[in-house]
């Protein structure tokens, strides 16, 4: 067929597509129109994303339908409500980062700046300093392309605050004043709340490394800052007409006040520091104590929580006890890191005022504290492996739905075409034949993943259990025996399925229900409830297939030598027939385009 006959087709099938889906669409077409102007936007979205997440979720939903926002906005505002409102870090951070993968998806550079800020901040919750460096380093490329100083002051005082907590202290304080220097330049409320902020970080790394009299000068220049912005707002910009900043500026000024508050305090007790020395220190942190109680904000929990530790550096262990309490008051449940920086200063507090014994129990429960934490620490990372796995699942299911919604959308079309059938059936034979093969690429990598994901959850679940549910006999068929009279079916699944993966029994293809109770001791039945009652499977066999096929799927990738029978021998299914009946059933390919598309990557 020459050139031209195959654009004339090619023309005539989406002429008859258009038509095909304009019959459809144009029943609602003014109902779409009229729908646009409703509440469903993204100001009435995020005024619910931290109270209201599901409901928030819900509107961002019905404001893509509408059209009121695009789908790249539609995922950045669900990101942010699942970090903001759900407080589910693993979905947000996976949520960006499908976002962020999708090549050229982002036209909106102000947009894909906003995603890079955020996994900023999901970063700086989840303390991984190395994450924030690299996503802050890109929010900081885009901002300045933008035109946007103080959002680059913002990511860089992130990346020199993340430098500082892993060993590059110098260099991190160095960018950080460097940072300062820039955004004290800008006349602006929003480099002015930015330099604030910066402020804040820099003062915590000197805190941290003991560094007291550079804390001086950072505290003066925010309060001449302040000073600037009280007396002379006009000359502020983008700060909206006849907005008032006199809130702000009271926050900015009692935490800066704070922060020279405690420099001075700690400098009271530092060691080898003259004691008439100590005696004006102590004088100047008194001064600037009462200064922070004329604002708004010492009334605050926030303010107890920063001069508490100046407060025993000066002596004055009555307030201390005080801000104590009420400090305390403010968290109930006490394992949590803020009732452990109370427990330690407590003790700081006790050693200095000589009572040793109570310094002790102080230092005694805030060991045990951080052991839980420690502990919790640990279920989280267990909990984000799991959640990691599922979206690695969820996402195979979308694309099996993708690859099946666009089938049934060129079979629509192809039967729509009437008199060009046959040539649009060929032409499309061989374009569903690419789209296919693409989408098994993706697929197949996708199961890759997901396995790797969930070797990575089993072996952290395994090592868990038998860290937490160690016991004095000898061998694991133990286990099992003991739990058959007493243990629940749940308990008893536990048991068995940690012997049948720790040992690889599932690999064995005669191993069945038989094999269970006649090494266990077991009987059919309280076999057969285990996994039925007692796990998310409906059978042993369910079970043993869910442990087969990724091993499976592991040695086709791995060993392309082994025949398909020979891969579901090793991989303990009966026959090949049973194995690829299986594993289409998981995977939705067959174990041949698999192999085959493994092989190409």
């Amino acid at each position: 067929m020459s050139k031209s006959p195959v654009k004339t087709l090619y023309a005539a099938i989406a002429a008859c597509s258009i038509l095909f889906q304009g019959c459809h669409g144009a029943a609602d077409t003014g109902s779409r129109t009229a729908l646009a102007d409703t509440v469903y936007t993204e100001a009435a979205a995020m005024s619910h994303h931290r109270n209201e997440p599901e409901r928030a979720l819900a509107m961002i939903d019905s404001a893509l339908l509408v059209g009121n926002i695009t789908w790249q906005r539609a995922e950045y505002l669900k990101a942010v409500t699942q970090y903001g409102g759900l407080r589910n870090l693993p979905l947000a951070r996976q949520t960006c980062l499908d976002l962020i993968g999708r090549q050229g998806a982002i036209e909106d550079s102000v947009t894909l700046e906003r995603v890079y800020m955020l996994l900023t901040s999901i970063e700086y919750t989840a303390a991984n300093h190395p994450a924030i460096i690299r996503y802050a380093t890109e929010a900081s490329r885009l901002a300045h392309a933008l035109d946007m100083p103080d959002e680059v002051g913002k990511m860089e005082a992130f990346i020199a605050r993340s430098m500082a907590q892993t060993g590059r202290t110098d260099e991190g304080i160095e960018r950080l004043k460097a940072t300062l220097a820039d955004l004290r330049k800008l006349d602006s409320f929003s480099g002015l709340i930015s330099y604030h902020d910066a402020s804040k970080k820099l003062l915590h790394i000197l805190i941290d490394h003991d560094r007291y009299p550079e804390m001086e000068t950072v505290c003066h220049d925010v309060l001449a800052r302040l000073d600037e912005l009280e007396q002379h707002p006009d000359r502020f910009t983008n700060m909206q007409e006849g907005f008032d900043p006199s809130e702000f500026i009271d926050f900015a000024r009692g935490q800066t006040l704070a922060f020279l508050t405690t420099a001075y305090a700690r400098q009271v007790t530092q060691h080898k520091t003259p004691p008439h020395i100590s005696a004006q220190y102590l004088k100047k942190a008194l001064a600037t104590e009462q200064e922070v109680f004329r604002t708004e904000w010492s009334k605050g929990p926030d303010c107890d929580k920063m001069l508490s530790a100046a407060y025993h550096h000066m002596g004055q262990f009555d307030r201390f006890e005080q801000a104590m309490r009420r400090f305390e008051g403010t968290y109930p449940d006490t394992i949590n890191p803020n009732y452990l920086i109370c427990l330690e200063q407590r003790c700081v507090a006790s050693k200095m005022q000589g009572r040793l014994a109570e310094s002790l129990s102080y230092l005694e429960r805030a060991s045990v504290i951080r052991d839980s934490l420690d502990a919790r620490n640990q279920r989280d990372q267990l909990n984000e492996l799991a959640t990691i796995y599922g979206l690695q699942e969820e996402r195979i299911t979308r694309q099996e739905k993708e690859a099946e919604a666009k089938i049934s959308h060129v079979i629509n079309v192809a039967l729509s075409i009437g008199l060009l059938a046959v040539a649009g059936f060929l032409i499309w034979f061989i374009r569903q034949k690419r789209i296919v093969e693409k989408k098994n690429r993706v697929l197949a990598r996708e199961i890759a993943e997901a396995i790797k994901y969930k070797d990575k959850y089993e072996e952290a679940k395994l090592s868990e259990s038998q860290e937490t549910a160690y016991t004095a006999e000898p061998t694991a068929e133990a286990e099992p025996a003991r739990l058959s009279s007493s243990a629940s079916d749940s308990e008893l699944f536990q048991a068995l399925r940690q012997v049948i993966l720790r040992e690889s029994l599932y690999l064995d293809p005669s191993f069945d229900r038989q094999t269970i109770v006649d090494r266990f001791g077991l009987t059919k039945e309280r076999v057969g409830a285990a996994f039925a009652k007692g796990s998310p499977f409906k059978s042993l066999i369910d079970f043993l297939n869910d442990c087969r096929l990724p091993h499976a799927a592991k040695l086709l990738a791995s060993c392309p030598d082994l025949s398909i029978a020979e891969v579901a021998q090793a991989s303990g299914f009966p026959s090949a027939d049973t194995f690829g009946r299986n594993f289409k059933q998981k995977y939705t390919l067959t174990p041949s385009q698999y192999r085959d598309q493994q092989g190409r990557m």
